[in-house]
This record gives structure tokens, C-alpha cells and sequence, in this order.
């Protein structure tokens, strides 16, 4: 659960720093920001979703490496379909260039994303469900 949160805070801060040049106009950067930071959580938790059935399906990894960044798209796009379903924005695929911020944050996941493949690399499904009796008998893990 860990590798997931990391990816999105780091997400979150590349796409802040992207999306700088928005700061000629500083409402519109503003406004980015919020609803990144307010309607971010959707995309967390559908790729959190979406990372922990790669984890227990244990697929190899470059297919778990694909369904993760098909994963942060589809993320991406729900939570910015979010900001329509709550109301916030009516018809928000029309926005013009506003498009360029969901495309950025597409962006910013897909770095972070690159950024922790070692440790994604290494997560995988016998890792999770295999303690060593050694942590079991000295209460290290409780059941």
C-alpha cells in the first residue's frame, strides 16, 4: 500500500512543478492545484486498485509494468470525469486547453511511476503471503 501512495505524492509534486508555467495566469494555476490535490484521491484509489491485483496476480513483470501505466491513464481520466460527476465543472472534456492539465498529470504518474520500478519490480504476490517462521513465533507479525 505503500509503493502506490509514494507514486502519487511524488506524481503530485512533478505535476506541480509542470505545470508552472500556468503561473502567468496564478488563478488558473491555483485552481489546477486544488482540484489535483481535492480530486487527486479518486486517481489514488483506483490505481491502488489497480496495483494491488498486479501484486496478486503476480504477473511478469513488463505486464505488470503495462497494466500500471494503462493504470495511471485510466486513474487520470477518472478522476478528472470525477470533477463532472461532483458538479464542479459541466462538460469538462470540452474544455480546450484546459485539457493540457489531465494530460499533464497523465504525464507526471507516468514519470513517477518510471521512477519507482525497482521497487514495483520487487513487490510481487509470494513476498506478501510468505512470512518467515522466525517473525511469526518472536511476534514480529501477529495473525
Amino acid at each position: 500500500m505503500k509503493i502506490p501512495f509514494i507514486i502519487y505524492i511524488r506524481a503530485i509534486g512533478i505535476y506541480s512543478l509542470l505545470t508552472i508555467p500556468a503561473l502567468l495566469m496564478p488563478v488558473m494555476y491555483i485552481i489546477s492545484m486544488t482540484y489535483v490535490l481535492f480530486y487527486g484521491w479518486f486517481a489514488w484509489a483506483l490505481f491502488t486498485m489497480i496495483y494491488l491485483v498486479t501484486v496478486f496476480c503476480n504477473p511478469s513483470y513488463h505486464l505488470k509494468m503495462a497494466v500500471l501505466v494503462i493504470g495511471v491513464v485510466v486513474a487520470v481520466v477518472f478522476a478528472f470525469q470525477m470533477l463532472e460527476v461532483l458538479g464542479v465543472q459541466d462538460d469538462i472534456w470540452h474544455s480546450g486547453p484546459f485539457l493540457l492539465f489531465p494530460l499533464a498529470a497523465v504525464f507526471s504518474g507516468l514519470v513517477s511511476l518510471n521512477i519507482s520500478r525497482a521497487k514495483v519490480k520487487s513487490v510481487n504476490r509470494d513476498l506478501l503471503l510468505n512470512f518467515s517462521e522466525e517473525k511469526l513465533n518472536d511476534g514480529t507479525i501477529s495473525s
